[in-house]
């Protein structure tokens, strides 16, 4: 599992997940700064807006006004460089507190301060207007704002905030899968975090590394990735306990856990078992003491699985339990979590042959996986409809802002008319022998008439720009139309995709009743052989008989397979060169459905070496040369 794509970058970095006494502690510390620390207004000033940042996480209200606070010490002592320090701060707590007006304001007086600044606090103005441009779901904007940032943050006081753009840059490119840009940021990160020498941020780095490593390994399957990646974790986890005090992004190192513990799980020995409960044992206390839900929830579901490789199902279904308290806790609901605890639940207990529950919560999968889908296109449908919104606002304000203009002008021209015709008539009862003066007079008012139809024509471009805003408006329509397009696209490619999960449910029943039947069969043959007609014989027929006829519906399941795979077999008969016997069917089947050369030796209780040659023989039968795999036959061709 990739627990990149279920923990939100902001709070990584802002480190929103911190108790009560780890708030106290740090804002303790500030106010002891504040009293005996130095005399200097600038730092005092400095000082001040990291404890209101300190009090916001918990108590917004109060950080915004420990904020303003800051912003009238700084701008008593005229001190440009705090206020604008003081605005890029403020600007994240008014986006918290949902006004995103009040925090592009803020950002604007962070820049207005900032020209009188040093570089550092442009960087900080520019890094944190991207921070909103991403938030808002602006990223290429925010990534040109955070480019800006960088070339301000070249100074070593810069490389704390070098590091959280590096760290932000990648999760933007690990979303787009730009593989190489990802890795090249996720390195950049973590040399700025060295430098920075914040043992937050170098947790933080390290585990965006081991991400990305892992990733790489999942693409490639080349266990140096693994080995690096685990490496990251490991060193990531070790700089958290290796720490001084409190550091800012201790969730983290959850994330770093869990990452270690899943490498363990799935790729190395069952001996490994005390490790990853270590790892997971820190993730847990870590994300107890910070209150982040989604970790613990992930810690529960790791548990799980390693109960159920041991074969523990009931230790399996209390950790997946205490999980479902903890999900089911999270508001707004977290359908990606749902999702995932339901799915577990319903395949423990299908392993556990409580087919009632396996259904029920298979059900509750269903449900939260659809809740899922449709908050996805809602949140998609939304982003569309907020840029639209935002873009015709903004032309209809440039559209009003001309119109006004072009009133102004209007009424200036519409006076100056008024007060030519009042010196026409003046001039034309007063100046009879000024001819010439009255000549020069007519030029003018010809000029005058000239300028009106300049002024016509433009006020026929506007217009034409008014027509032009509309049609761009249609277009806009049309693209909200495509999105819808897409939307159902996607929900066939859903349907697609159970209707073959169906499929293969369905085959694994036909072909696990007619073993079953095939296996009583034998087992009759020989106890009959054996035993005679004797009265232990006839119990155990009458047992055998009353176990087949359990399934007489044998028929009616086949008969639901072939309504969702009709020509599975006649195909497979038709493409073979010679005819395949029932047994060759039952191999193809399974192949078909994935199974190992051992997994189908257990199955049909044979030897592997039986099961290739068989492979080998069907190969001839399907007419297949040497370089044709009867996997690839079978999977890619789909028998259709």
């Amino acid at each position: 599992m990739n627990y990149w794509k279920i923990y939100f970058v902001y709070f990584i970095l802002t480190g929103c997940f911190f108790n009560a006494n780890a708030q106290k502690l740090v804002i303790d510390s500030l106010q002891n700064e504040l009293i005996y620390g130095s005399t200097d207004n600038h730092l005092k000033a400095m000082t001040m807006v990291r404890l209101a940042d300190a009090y916001s996480y918990n108590n917004p209200s109060l950080g915004l006004q420990k904020n303003t606070e800051a912003l009238s010490f700084a701008k008593k002592n005229r001190d440009d460089a705090a206020g604008s320090f003081a605005f890029s701060s403020r600007a994240i707590m008014e986006f918290i507190d949902n006004q995103p007006t009040l925090a592009q304001k803020a950002v604007d007086s962070a820049f207005f301060y900032a020209k009188k600044a040093p570089d550092f606090y442009k960087g900080v103005a520019w890094y944190k207007q991207g921070f909103l441009q991403n938030m808002q779901n602006y990223p290429d904007k925010a990534l040109t704002s955070w480019q800006t940032a960088l070339n301000y943050l070249k100074q070593p006081s810069g490389a704390l905030y070098k590091s959280s753009i590096h760290y932000l840059i990648y999760g933007i490119y690990a979303e787009r899968n730009d593989a190489k840009k990802a890795s090249e940021n996720a390195h950049l990160s973590l040399k700025a975090a060295v430098q920075s020498k914040d043992a937050g941020m170098m947790t933080a780095a390290w585990q965006i590394n081991g991400t990305d490593y892992l990733q790489s390994f999942q693409t490639s399957k080349d266990s140096v990735f693994l080995d690096s990646a685990l490496f990251a974790f490991q060193k990531s986890v070790k700089i958290f306990k290796n720490r001084k005090g409190w550091i800012k992004n201790q969730s983290v190192v959850a994330l770093s856990a869990l990452n270690i513990a899943d490498i363990y799980l799935d790729y190395y020995p069952p001996w490994y078992k005390d490790s990853i409960l270590n790892q997971v044992n820190l993730a847990l206390e870590v994300s107890l003491k910070s209150g982040n839900k989604a970790m613990q929830a992930n810690s529960y579901q790791i548990i799980s699985k390693l109960n159920i490789r041991n074969g523990a199902l009931d230790k399996a279904e209390d950790a997946l339990q205490k999980e479902m308290q903890v999900v089911e806790a999270i508001d707004p609901p977290n359908y990606y979590l749902l999702v995932d605890l339901y799915q577990s639940l319903s395949e423990l207990m299908e392993k556990k042959g409580d087919n009632v529950s396996a259904l029920k919560y298979y059900k509750r999968y269903l449900e939260f996986y659809q809740k899922e889908f449709d908050a996805k296109q809602f949140a998609t449908i939304q982003q569309l409809d907020a840029r639209y919104q935002s873009e015709k606002k903004n032309k209809e304000l440039s559209l009003l802002q001309q119109k006004n203009s072009f009133q102004k002008k209007q009424t200036y021209l519409y006076t100056g008319i008024s007060a030519a015709a009042v010196l026409s008539l003046i001039f034309l009862f007063t100046a009879y022998n000024f001819r010439l003066k009255y000549s020069l007079q007519r030029e003018k008012l010809l000029k005058q008439e000239k300028d009106d139809a300049n002024l016509l024509a433009q006020l026929k471009q506007k217009e034409a720009d008014r027509l032009t805003l509309e049609k761009q408006e249609a277009e806009l329509q049309s693209r909200l139309k495509t999105e819808e397009a897409a939307r159902l696209q996607a929900e066939q490619k859903l349907m697609t995709s159970q209707k073959e999960q169906l499929q293969k449910e369905l085959m694994a029943g036909v072909l696990q009743i007619e073993h079953k039947n095939q296996l009583l069969g034998n087992l009759k043959e020989k106890l009959n052989a054996s035993l005679g007609n004797g009265s232990a014989a006839g119990l155990l027929e009458k047992i055998i008989n009353e176990e087949m006829r359990v399934d007489e519906d044998f028929e009616n399941i086949k008969s639901e397979f072939k309504e969702v795979n009709p020509e599975f077999f006649g195909l497979l008969q038709r493409k073979a060169v010679e005819k395949l016997s029932q047994l060759d069917l039952k191999y193809c089947a399974y192949i078909y459905m994935k199974l190992s050369t051992k997994q189908i030796a257990l199955l049909l209780h044979v030897e592997p070496k039986s099961v290739r040659m068989a492979r080998y023989r069907i190969k001839q039968k399907l007419g297949l040369t040497k370089g044709e795999e009867l996997d690839d036959f079978i999977q890619q061709e789909r028998i259709s």
